[in-house]
């Protein structure tokens, strides 16, 4: 787990490691923004227990409504009206926005402001697993803090799936890799799991650019560039179809 900055800003972007190991960072966070022992977060005082215990009046998590995958815009306005209230007990109210790129654009234009020039006491924690969802103007206004990737056990199945995903790329003429591209966009992948296979097939193409130069460093950087733009959310078919393009231009 990564290290709390020496001195504490207003407002992060937590992104990186898992949704839990973002969430428990933040938990520690806001520990830290609110301990009263001597070295934050000590996690023995009353405010660290408070914090661990999810009841602390001056710390709040911000999610989805229920049933619902966005944090709307109602929500930024109570943000907003509610951290000009001071805080209860501590000497800072924290904000927990998880996850923060569930906002849609309207709530992000309305928690600018208060981002830029809300009350010294307010803290801002912003969990993201896509932060190329956040609009620029949010993330400036937030210093980034990028956990560590968590070790993974290695899954059979998917390292098969990017193996046959490569060899795809590297053997198959157009047609073979438009068809193959194809089947493979009607397995509807999450943005998550489509970066995860490109990672994958890119790591097994690596392997092959001794033996095929050209086409293999073609392929590594086409899977490169689609994986790190996966960041931006775009669908499943855009990419694929941007890749099929890009191999047989």
């Amino acid at each position: 787990m990564r290290e709390l900055p020496e001195t504490l800003s207003h407002a992060y972007l937590i992104t990186g490691g898992s949704e839990g190991s973002r969430r428990e960072y933040a938990r520690r966070m806001a520990q830290a923004y609110l301990c009263q022992g001597e070295h934050p977060p000590c996690g023995r005082c009353l405010p660290c227990r408070k914090v661990a215990e999810g009841i602390h009046p001056d710390v709040s998590w911000v999610a989805p409504a229920e049933g619902k995958r966005e944090i709307n815009v109602e929500q930024a306005r109570m943000i907003r009206t509610d951290v000009y209230i001071r805080p209860n007990e501590g000497k800072r109210k924290v904000y927990i926005l998880d996850p923060a790129d569930s906002l849609n654009p309207a709530a992000q234009n309305a928690l600018l402001k208060v981002l830029e020039e809300g009350p010294p006491y307010g803290a801002f924690l912003l969990l993201a697993g896509q932060q190329g969802k956040l609009l620029d103007t949010i993330r400036s206004r937030c210093e980034h803090l990028a956990l560590p990737p968590e070790e993974e056990p290695v899954d059979p199945q998917r390292l098969q799936k990017g193996a046959r995903l490569a060899r795809l790329l590297l053997e198959g003429d157009e047609l073979e890799v438009a068809e193959g591209l194809a089947a493979l966009e009607q397995e509807k992948l999450k943005p998550a799991q489509l970066a995860e296979l490109l990672a994958v097939a890119e790591e097994q193409a690596a392997r092959s650019l001794a033996l095929q130069p050209v086409r293999a460093s073609a392929v590594v950087r086409a899977l490169k560039t689609c994986r790190e733009n996966a960041v931006y959310n775009p669908g499943a078919g855009h990419v694929l179809g941007w890749l099929a393009a890009t191999l047989h231009a």
